[in-house]
């Protein structure tokens, strides 16, 4: 069974949803967003979007390469 938390691949969030997940500042998920390294959409307003697959990809690679919240070396 699956947890109704995990979310679906092709879920669309919003920076503020990204920041909690990832445990960093919305400031920082524009950033990686503006770097191309997290994929994002934009509404008509301006409003970014980012996939679940997406966030959870930069996730397992954060964990992977053992970074911590700035992005600094845990």
């Amino acid at each position: 069974m699956i947890s109704k938390t995990l979310g679906a691949p092709d879920d669309l969030m919003m920076a503020a949803d990204v920041g909690r997940i990832l445990r960093i500042s919305v400031d920082m998920v524009r950033l990686l967003a503006r770097d191309g390294r997290l994929p994002f959409t934009s509404t008509v307003g301006g409003v970014r979007l980012f996939r679940r697959a997406d966030v959870d990809a930069l996730d397992r690679e954060r964990k992977a390469n053992g970074t911590g919240r700035s992005g600094e070396r845990t």
